[in-house]
């Protein structure tokens, strides 16, 4: 019986979400939103990295959410990213329940400004 109660408790520590350590884009945004992205949810292949990035608004957004978690690829030799994964979430910090989800990695790559938040992530991890 004491077995069956600490394997349980083991479970709970391991399936409990770690907290995530976001990394604030200091850029120039759109009023009322704001961008963040994880580190250390960064996955590497090669030329290819993976990141989760966290958009939030202050306003209610079109399906009710007012943030969205996105995993991200980036091709860091050819300076470009597709969205792999999208959730919807109701609160700012996406720690909540997630309200809408789309998953199908995009077969389209696209390109990204000097200025753009793209462009601020990848020269954080696309170094070798």
């Amino acid at each position: 019986m004491m077995m069956k109660y600490l394997t349980v408790l083991f479970l709970l520590f391991v399936v409990m979400p770690a907290q995530a350590k976001w990394i604030k884009l200091d850029m120039t945004a759109k009023q009322g939103e704001t961008h963040h992205f994880e580190p250390e949810t960064m996955q590497k292949n090669d030329q290819f990295r993976k990141i989760w990035v966290l958009s939030s608004y202050d306003e209610k957004q079109k399906g009710g959410h007012h943030a969205v978690k996105t995993l991200y690829e980036f091709d860091c030799a050819h300076h470009k990213a597709r969205s792999l994964t999208m959730l919807l979430c109701p609160d700012k910090e996406a720690t909540g329940r997630v309200i809408g989800a789309h998953h199908e990695e995009s077969r389209d790559w696209f390109g990204f400004s000097a200025n753009s938040m793209f462009r601020h992530i990848a020269e954080t991890i696309c170094f070798d």
